[in-house]
């Protein structure tokens, strides 16, 4: 067996065996790493400083279309056009690697070009890969078609509905299933002190910090849709934290809003803090009815929540398919929603009337001088819009000062000139107001010239739920005169009628004289 000699004469079998061995493990090398880039859920690109692919794996073949013979040695720009390799070749003043490590970790955002000359969104992620031929780029490629289309949807949803939540009355949050903000409109930014930027992508959990989140966000058991059909239509009551820490009362109506993240929830928050105050005001008002009048104290008990909050619900329930399906559905669906909303709006004005009516004493407190003048115009303004939808007119003599309770007063006055505007006659409303002293006390009388009533009715009008007329005629809750009548008897004085079918009707009723005896210059 021959053996080769080197120009020393040595032999160069060791050598060969080296070189030999060198290649076997650089094989084996090439053949692991290749394993890594096939294994890779993303297309894998490995460029080097000349800017030349050298290695690609099979999401590459099938995210740009070509095959991979057709791109190895060939320029990256032939498949990301703009930004890749600008980013990576070095120039005349920095190398390859100062180059590449701007952009490590990064998510670089470009468009890829495939084989048939489409583009389209990618995001790249780069890393370095030392080799015998240097500093070797490997390009983690990622097609974000789907997530730019998402992007753009919410863009346009965003335009979309902007206008409807900017034009609602209440605070209007959209979170996602991540429990995530991805919308307010401008009622958000007064209720709770933020600025828009600094709420939307944070957790709906820093405004609104127990119990929404966890009605919405979806479990190991249930969607969120599961989770978000069992609130839909309730009145959710919890607090909302404002920007500086402290507490409100809200309370939530929940409905569903499709997009191509999934179901999102949109949330109408309305700052209940003036219904509290008001509840717990009832509630010291139901003490005092409790030591004066238990009958009182447990009907007030009943209207105020017994039939307010499911009242409540059926209001926020019927808004919302009001909503949702205007113009969506034939006319007879839509009038059966209009005979709800109708009825809705009456029962409200019931137990409205009917609290009133049990509060008169309840809320009473110290009797103080008023000018009764006063009394009249805070009473018109209250009926200002119905003054001007009927056409009619409210007159008045001079008015003296009276001791009294000045809310129970106006309610008075409100209830007496309101039903001169109801009760009318085929004549525009003319109401007139004028008093006369009787000894200590004042006799004022309230004229119209409405449609009368019969004289056999007249201790019958001021009894609760007494009505002469049919809902159809002239609505109304049978309440208003019982009121007026329980006002005038705290007050130590009497309520009266006198009236004829066809000629009006004029009410008196007897209030005590003020210390002061100036009377008052009428302008109502």
């Amino acid at each position: 067996m021959s053996v080769s000699t080197g120009k020393d004469g040595r032999g160069t079998g060791a050598s060969d065996e080296k070189m030999s061995r060198d290649r076997s493990e650089s094989g084996e090398s090439a053949a692991k790493y290749r394993g890594l880039l096939e294994a890779a859920p993303d297309a894998m690109v490995v460029v080097n400083q000349a800017g030349e692919i050298v290695l690609v794996n099979g999401q590459v073949e099938k995210q740009f279309g070509y095959l991979r013979d057709e791109l190895v040695g060939q320029k990256v720009k032939n498949i990301i056009p703009e930004g890749f390799a600008e980013r990576l070749i070095a120039d005349a003043t920095r190398s390859t690697a100062e180059a590449l490590a701007q952009h490590i970790g990064a998510g670089i955002e470009l468009s890829g070009r495939r084989k048939d000359g489409t583009e389209f969104p990618i995001e790249i992620m780069l890393s370095p890969l030392e080799s015998a031929e240097g500093i070797l780029v490997t390009a983690a490629i990622r097609n974000i078609t789907l997530r730019k289309n998402a992007e753009k949807h919410l863009v346009q949803m965003e335009s979309r509905y902007r206008g409807l939540l900017e034009a609602a009355p209440d605070a209007m949050v959209v979170v996602n299933q991540a429990g995530q903000i991805v919308l307010v409109n401008v009622q958000v930014e007064k209720q709770f002190g933020y600025r828009r930027d600094e709420l939307v992508g944070q957790k709906v959990k820093n405004i609104i910090p127990e119990g929404f989140a966890e009605r919405l966000i979806a479990d190991a058991t249930r969607s969120t849709a599961e989770a978000l059909a069992q609130q839909i239509g309730m009145g959710i009551e919890i607090s909302g934290r404002r920007k500086d820490g402290t507490e409100f009362p809200i309370e939530l109506m929940l409905s569903p809003l499709e997009s191509a993240e999934g179901i999102l929830v949109t949330a109408a928050i309305r700052n209940i803090s003036a219904r509290k105050k008001s509840e717990q005001e009832l509630a010291v008002a139901n003490q005092v009815l409790e030591e004066s009048n238990l009958e009182l104290k447990q009907f007030a008990y009943v209207a105020s929540h017994d039939l307010q909050s499911p009242l409540r619900s059926i209001t926020g329930f019927v808004q919302l398919i009001q909503q949702e399906y205007e113009g969506k559905l034939d006319e007879q669906a839509q009038d059966w929603i209009r005979r709800t909303v109708r009825a809705v709006a009456r029962m409200q004005t019931l137990i409205r009337d009917l609290l009133s009516y049990s509060r008169v004493d309840a809320r009473s407190g110290p009797l103080t001088q008023i000018p009764f003048l006063e009394i009249v115009n805070d009473a018109l303004i209250l009926l200002e819009s119905s003054i001007q939808d009927s056409g009619g007119q409210v007159t008045c003599d001079k008015l003296p000062m009276v001791m009294g309770d000045r809310s129970q007063l106006v309610q008075l006055m409100q209830n007496l000139i309101g039903n001169g505007l109801a009760y009318r006659s085929d004549k525009l409303p003319d109401i007139h107001i004028s008093a006369k002293r009787s000894g200590k006390d004042w006799i004022f009388s309230v004229r119209d010239n409405g449609i009368g009533i019969d004289p056999n009715h007249y201790e019958q009008i001021f009894e609760i739920f007494k009505r002469l007329h049919s809902q159809k005629d002239h609505p109304g809750t049978g309440i208003g005169l019982a009121v007026c009548r329980r006002v005038v008897n705290r007050h130590g004085g009497k309520i009266w009628v006198e009236s004829e079918p066809g000629h009006g009707s004029t009410f008196h009723f007897t209030i005590p004289e003020g210390t002061e005896q100036t009377n008052e210059q009428s302008t109502c």
